[in-house]
């Protein structure tokens, strides 16, 4: 096995689960973020409001449109494809070091590991906020909620919080991380080791903008992928994984929202151990 082949498998683990951008384009961001807010609970409403106020956070022109992504989509012939390829995506993502992902996990056992069809099983939706390190080979700062559920890694120290047993375990290093992060150099490298890639183009009926849909798998795992792409933007938007090599039954992890920033502040990770909580230290 490659070295890329090895980053790639561990990738795919792991995910279980220039243009300074215009001025006028953060109040637009800011509008959009505001209508989102609307919808959201208050714990996400203050990852929001420190992110907007955070001075260190550059938010690119992209994200403006990367909010609104709806879940269906009108699918076009190649005769009216409009022009992208894999080099755009790679490029976009070179500018990102932050990344926002929510959406839902199927809950309990998801096969890992065996060709397996999920069907009916319940949902528990997710949120995911990183930063990558100073090399951008892996992440650095990470929050995970899902459901009851929170991990944090804040500088080199991890935190797990289990609301049903009001219990926190802390324990210095990095408990989880995504790694290697999404390069431009390994979004190359993923093409070249799949299988079965199929790009497709639509739109988007909420903005009317272009998309990419591509799909492939990946056999050594026994997983498969669909991802959305702005065409404009060359990011991804959404992103669905099985774990078999079909696309078959309820994906296991749905994500139906991507969303990326030059820099996330460190203030989002700071982790407030609630009052009362048993803390177990290792």
């Amino acid at each position: 096995m490659t070295d890329n082949e090895r980053q790639f498998e561990d990738f795919i683990r792991d995910i279980k689960f220039d243009d300074t951008p215009d001025p006028t384009h953060r109040g637009t961001l800011e509008q959009d973020l505001l209508t989102i807010l609307s919808k959201q609970s208050p714990r996400q409403i203050e990852f929001w409001r420190t992110i907007m106020k955070a001075k260190i956070t550059k938010l690119a022109a992209a994200a403006v449109i990367i909010v609104a992504v709806a879940l269906s989509v009108s699918v076009l012939t190649n005769l009216t494809s409009p022009a992208w390829a894999i080099e755009d995506t790679a490029e976009a993502l070179d500018e990102f070091s932050g990344i926002y992902i929510s959406g839902t996990i199927a809950k309990g056992d998801l096969g890992e590991g065996s060709d397996t069809v999920l069907i009916g099983k319940e949902r528990v939706p997710c949120e995911l906020w990183a930063q990558a390190n100073q090399e951008r080979t892996g992440s650095g700062n990470i929050r995970l909620d899902a459901g009851s559920k929170i991990m944090v890694v804040y500088k080199m120290t991890t935190y797990t919080y289990d609301a049903d047993s009001n219990r926190v375990d802390i324990k210095p290093g990095q408990g989880f991380t995504i790694d290697p992060w999404p390069t431009g150099e390994f979004v190359l490298q993923i093409q070249e080791m799949v299988k079965d890639w199929e790009v497709l183009y639509g739109k988007d009926p909420a903005s009317g903008r272009d998309r990419v849909f591509i799909t492939c798998c990946y056999p050594r795992l026994l997983k498969s992928y669909w991802f959305e792409i702005d065409v404009e933007t060359g990011l991804p938007v959404r992103l669905k994984q099985w774990h078999n090599t079909r696309r078959q039954g309820a994906p296991a992890y749905d994500f139906q929202r991507l969303i990326f920033f030059e820099e996330l502040p460190d203030e989002l990770f700071e982790f407030d151990i609630p009052e009362g909580t048993t803390i177990i230290e290792k």
